[in-house]
């Protein structure tokens, strides 16, 4: 599946930067959290990450083909209920089976959605962080099948916001997905100096 993604991916993607944090732990799980592109989440997460990781859905609405893809290509995919209680304890097992885990939400999370992300940002402070994709929405309109070819980026972690104040939950991936948007083509983000560049 990794092999196909990668092909798939150098076809329609020929620019794919990665910055970021891809690896946080070898002795405990770690928790990414990214928007739900369709194919773009899916292709993104299996050329960014070197090492097994599982898919988790939080986005209830997502029938789409490409949770079924994964499921039939032995990724073992998770459908969470909804329910954000339970939903925890789920990602908590992942967890501490040290399981890398990519949790998908939905593009415009609803608030069970930013209740869940809350807990596990509140529960896993230094191991869960968000991936920002972007180009995803230019290279794949909704309700299409065919990506066009264009360059994507994804960064994974930075920053972690303490303030006396708590920001939205979503406050760091919009930040992330702000900051890397328009960057410039073989262009180092200077805020992200301390980051490497991956791929």
């Amino acid at each position: 599946m990794r092999s196909i993604a990668r092909f798939f991916g150098s076809v329609f993607f020929p620019f794919f930067r990665v910055w970021g944090e891809t690896t946080l732990r070898h002795d405990r799980g770690c928790i990414y959290i990214a928007r739900n592109f369709g194919l773009l989440t899916w292709l993104s997460a299996l050329r960014t990450f070197k090492k097994p990781f599982r898919f988790v859905s939080a986005d209830l609405a997502d029938t789409s083909i490409w949770f079924k893809l994964a499921d039939a290509c032995g990724l073992e995919p998770i459908k969470l209920s909804g329910n954000t209680d339970q939903d925890f304890i789920s990602i908590e097992h992942l967890f501490n089976n040290k399981e890398t885990v990519l949790l998908i939400i939905p593009e415009i999370p609803d608030q069970q959605v930013i209740e869940l992300i809350t807990k596990v940002k509140a529960t896993h402070y230094l191991t869960s962080i968000f991936m920002a994709i972007t180009g995803a929405r230019l290279a794949l309109r909704p309700g299409s099948l065919i990506p066009r070819v264009c360059p994507i980026s994804v960064f994974c972690g930075m920053p972690h916001f303490t303030t006396e104040n708590r920001p939205a939950a979503l406050s760091e991936l919009e930040f992330l997905e702000r900051a890397i948007a328009d960057i410039p083509l073989n262009e180092l983000p200077s805020i992200f100096f301390n980051h490497s560049r991956n791929s």
